[in-house]
């Protein structure tokens, strides 16, 4: 039977838009369902936080027509500081060591947004239903049935595959019945942009200190983005702080490489924790982006990794076309699985082990932390390793990163 949509993505923000615009030149009918109004100031996907593009995620945008728009917003990260608070071990990782202009960009997350649905108007193919609200879905007879509400109307439509990109805490992956291995943090990050005394010079900073790591992402000259970690319980007092109180609170841990912080915009908390899905995918449905897997925030990996994922799924869908395969045929996510998994898991390894790493007030570790740090300032073999995985580069990677490594 012939379905309304050949794909129905729920959820709008990045990683859901992002899927979109890559699999529109294949001509599948594609619906995206998401729930929030993309003008609304409650919107969590395009808010004000910095975005950390790895070379992977700048090169997949570029291919999908989406990084002409969102470039001119984009500042360039030319170096990496890394240290721990009152501790001798530091890491310095530079663009130039590695023959590259920049090692990443950091855009914010309400530019990249509008560069995203900019380009959703592009194609015919495409539906955008917002605001509108998934009730549910239910697989019958090798297509999904999927169930919404819009304008205060119950609707329904079918589809070959269901995408849950609605993230952490992904409906579609609870309609689903799929669980999560997860480690909650107990902790909290407070995001603002702020204005620094100093310029950036184009470099990111983190510094990891006993109550998590504190990261400053440069987006203009003298503003960045600044990450602050807190303890949970702590992250409602420390939001209603003044300026003036919270920028007392900051400096201690932050330093003063860039001078005082002269001005702090609006602050806003998500808390730290990791998911990994004990399922991504089962028959007509994947989960893709944070739904899949929830990241630590210690080497802005997040998005970086969902970006890759998007390139991998378009992939195999793409391949599972070409053989004629219908959309509905689960090896197409059989095989996009196998492709991607040795990536995530990698990646989870990696910030995983940062935070293993960082988060304990042994000395020992602590000595065997700051040790390492010196010995990647000082390996340049270490230092291309640790660069390759932060920037999305290391291992088989998509065609969409591949394609311009060379």
């Amino acid at each position: 039977m012939p379905h309304d949509f050949d794909i129905v993505i729920v959820g709008a923000g990045m990683v859901g838009a992002s899927l979109a615009i890559a699999l529109a030149p294949t001509g599948l009918r594609i619906a995206v369902l998401e729930s929030v109004s993309m003008r609304s100031e409650d919107q969590p996907s395009y808010d004000d936080r910095g975005i950390t593009l790895s070379p992977s995620s700048s090169r997949i945008l570029n291919y999908i027509g989406v990084w002409q728009h969102a470039e001119s917003y984009a500042h360039p990260i030319k170096s990496i500081h890394v240290s721990e608070q009152g501790r001798f071990g530091y890491t310095h990782l530079d663009a130039s060591s590695v023959n590259r202009t920049e090692l990443g960009h950091v855009v914010v997350a309400k530019y990249l947004g509008q560069a995203l649905h900019q380009r959703l108007t592009d194609f015919d193919n495409i539906r955008l239903l917002c605001p509108a609200e998934l009730t549910g879905f239910a697989l019958k007879d090798n297509s999904m049935e999927v169930a919404y509400s819009q304008d205060g109307e119950s609707q329904t439509m079918t589809a070959g595959l269901v995408v849950g990109a609605d993230g952490t805490r992904s409906l579609v992956r609870r309609l689903a019945g799929i669980n999560v291995q997860e480690n909650d943090f107990k902790q909290t990050a407070i995001v603002a942009n702020v204005t620094t005394q100093k310029t950036n010079q184009s470099i990111a900073f983190e510094r990891f200190t006993e109550h998590g790591p504190i990261a400053l992402l440069p987006i203009a000259h003298n503003r960045s983005v600044m990450v602050y970690t807190v303890d949970r319980d702590k992250a409602e007092t420390t939001l209603n702080l003044s300026d003036a109180d919270y920028i007392k609170q900051v400096m201690p841990r932050l330093g003063r490489r860039l001078g005082n912080i002269e001005k702090v915009g609006q602050r806003r908390a998500y808390p730290i924790i990791f998911q990994d899905a004990l399922k991504h995918y089962q028959q007509g449905l994947v989960l893709l982006g944070n739904a899949a897997h929830t990241l630590h925030p210690n080497a802005a990996q997040g998005f970086n990794l969902g970006l890759r994922d998007v390139a991998g799924l378009t992939e195999a869908i793409e391949q599972g076309l070409k053989h004629g395969h219908d959309i509905s045929d689960i090896t197409i996510l059989e095989q996009y699985f196998v492709n991607r998994r040795p990536d995530q898991q990698r990646t989870m390894k990696f910030t995983n082990g940062l935070a293993g790493l960082f988060y304990n007030c042994n000395p020992l570790k602590r000595l065997g932390r700051n040790s390492m740090m010196l010995l990647v300032d000082t390996l340049p073999e270490l230092k291309s390793m640790l660069l390759e995985t932060s920037m999305g580069l290391a291992g088989m990677q998509p065609q969409m990163v591949r394609e311009t490594i060379a």
